[in-house]
C-alpha cells in the first residue's frame, strides 16, 4: 500500500497510570458513580494523563512524531506523579468533563507537556452541562500512591462507530523512555 493510501491516525501522547494508582483511583471513585450515574464514566483502562494531542497523522507524520518525541522524553528525567484530589472542565458549576488531578514533580510534568496542557486524568463526561461541585467536593480529599514515570506512550484513539459501542479504543503504539539511555 502506498503511503499516499495509508490511513490516517488519530494519535496522542500520554502518561499511562500503573496498576497501583488505577485500582486505588477506581476504588475511590467507586461511590461518586453510584452517586453520579448520569455522568458517562470512563473505564478505568482508558485513564491516562495527556502530554499533547496530535491529531491525524499520516505515515510520515507518525514516524516524524516519534523522532520528536523520543529526543523530547530524553531530555526530561523520571517524573514522581501521585493522582489527588480533582475538578471539572471549564468549572465546577458549568462543566462537561471531571477529572482527577495530579501531583508531585509537576515542574518536570511542565516542562515535557505540550503548552496549556493541564495535568489531569479525565474520570466522567456529561451529555449536558452540569454543576459537577458535588464529585469534585468527593475527589478532594484524593490523594492516590505515588509512583515514578519513566516512559510515556504514543497512543492510537480509535473511534467507536457501532451502535453498542461506548466510548473510543486506545492503542499504544511506542513506548518511549524518560532520560538519557545508559
Amino acid at each position: 500500500m502506498s503511503t499516499l493510501t495509508q490511513p490516517r491516525k488519530r494519535l496522542f501522547v500520554a502518561i499511562l497510570l500503573p496498576t497501583d494508582a488505577q485500582a486505588d483511583l477506581d476504588e475511590y471513585v467507586d461511590g461518586l458513580r453510584t452517586a453520579h450515574s448520569e455522568l458517562r464514566w470512563v473505564p478505568p483502562a482508558h485513564w491516562h494523563v495527556t502530554l499533547e494531542f496530535l491529531s491525524d497523522c499520516g505515515p510520515h507524520e507518525t514516524e516524524r512524531q516519534i523522532e520528536r518525541w523520543t529526543e523530547r522524553a530524553q531530555r526530561c528525567g523520571p517524573i514522581q506523579l501521585a493522582l489527588a484530589a480533582g475538578g471539572a472542565f471549564p468549572h465546577t458549576w458549568r462543566a462537561r468533563v471531571l477529572w482527577a488531578g495530579l501531583s508531585g514533580d509537576l515542574s518536570m510534568w511542565s516542562r515535557l507537556a505540550g503548552n496549556g496542557q493541564q495535568p489531569h486524568v479525565t474520570l466522567a463526561r456529561s451529555r449536558q452541562v452540569a454543576d459537577l461541585t458535588g464529585p469534585v467536593d468527593g475527589l478532594s480529599a484524593y490523594t492516590g500512591p505515588s509512583w515514578i514515570v519513566d516512559h510515556v506512550a504514543l497512543v492510537e484513539s480509535h473511534l467507536r462507530r457501532g451502535a453498542g459501542d461506548r466510548g473510543p479504543r486506545y492503542e499504544p503504539l511506542e513506548l518511549l523512555a524518560l532520560g538519557r539511555p545508559t
